[in-house]
């Protein structure tokens, strides 16, 4: 054993990696704010382009920005260990970025462009700091792909780690309106689509959760299957695209297809029939849960892909300016009798809702 190895720096040995407690407070904050300063910086330039400044951000008491034209949109998500994750399962990179993309597709799904985040930790002392420092820079991965910077935020201690994100967006204008996506805007005789195929986010969880489900699939399958999961892509630049298409009514899919629109029907006052036959999913899920592959895709949750309506001139509209793979897959009735899946004959099927709810009693 070499001297390098024994000789302690503030109570702990060179070979081991630096914790919150070994930091503090305030030091971690700088270390954290230092290690994204440049790239933030960066996308500070891009959103002031967009009509969007910030005028005091990391550092005082409150962060201080001015929007451009339009309308603002906020939304927040909380991730929550042992809940929402497992840090044995999710890199620190990707749970940066899944706290990020998760926000990100809510301002999306409302046809709006991210700008502004708060970002809450929640630690306690024995989490590494060069672990955190990984997870912000998987948050400016994200806000690189989807737009937005980090503005501000807090660090309280917590026996259990959590993450908050709260993200600001802004509309865009077109003439004299500002179109947004509302859950509440789907009329009889729409129809109903999404982008992307669904249900591998629910495959990539099974296969987390259960070790004998990914020793029967290939690396390379299970790998694409739990990628799903934790690096969702957020459908922002899609979602704007179809607010400019004409279309008004959409929300991403978070909880599962079938849970999802049920709420959008719901909140619209119609009902909805869906053909299990025009559900997509891709052949990795089919091949892996050649029973269950519908069933994840009604039901998994956290695809984070577009579930929206439009009367058939605009979908026509949507489908062509969209730059996503994008399935019809039912549409719109008048009555509100919630969600029907019908089967290859029109007759109706008995599936699962599905779908995730936090305090959802299981035995």
């Amino acid at each position: 054993m070499t001297l390098q190895n024994v000789v302690p720096t503030q109570g702990r040995a060179y070979n081991l990696p630096m914790l919150v407690s070994d930091l503090g407070e305030f030091a971690l904050i700088d270390r954290l704010a230092k290690s994204i300063e440049s790239r933030n910086n960066a996308l500070t330039l891009a959103l002031e382009a967009q009509g969007s400044s910030l005028a005091l951000g990391i550092g005082d008491d409150a962060a201080v920005w001015s929007a451009g034209s339009g309308l603002t949109v906020a939304t927040t998500d909380t991730m929550v260990e042992g809940s929402h994750f497992l840090t044995d399962q999710i890199g620190w990179r990707d749970l940066g970025w899944k706290a990020i993309a998760t926000n990100s597709s809510d301002v999306g799904a409302m046809g709006c462009r991210p700008t502004f985040a708060l970002v809450t930790l929640g630690l306690h002392g024995d989490l590494p700091v060069e672990g955190l420092v990984e997870m912000y820079a998987g948050m400016m991965d994200a806000l690189e792909y989807a737009g937005g910077i980090i503005a501000g935020g807090d660090v309280v201690k917590s026996p259990v780690f959590f993450v908050t994100v709260a993200l600001e967006g802004q509309s865009m204008t077109i003439g004299n309106e500002t179109p947004l996506l509302r859950r509440g805007k789907a009329a009889q005789g729409d129809l109903v689509a999404v982008t992307g195929p669904l249900g591998c986010s629910g495959g990539g969880l099974r296969l987390a959760l259960d070790d004998s489900e990914s020793g029967r699939l290939s690396e390379e399958d299970a790998d694409h299957l739990k990628l799903a999961h934790n690096h969702p892509y957020p459908r922002v630049a899609e979602g704007i695209a179809l607010a400019r298409a004409g279309v008004k009514s959409a929300m991403d899919i978070s909880d599962g297809l079938l849970d999802d629109l049920g709420k959008l029907c719901k909140e619209s006052g119609v009902g909805a029939i869906i053909r299990a036959s025009d559900v997509p999913a891709d052949a990795i899920l089919r091949s892996a849960f050649p029973d269950d592959w519908l069933g994840l895709a009604l039901g998994g949750g956290e695809d984070y892909e577009l579930l929206f309506t439009a009367p058939p001139d605009v979908m026509k509209i949507a489908i062509r300016e969209v730059d996503a793979p994008i399935s019809v897959i039912g549409e719109i009735q008048s009555s509100p009798s919630g969600v029907t899946v019908v089967d290859e004959s029109n007759s109706p099927m008995t599936v699962g809702t599905g779908g995730w709810d936090h305090f959802e009693q299981t035995s």
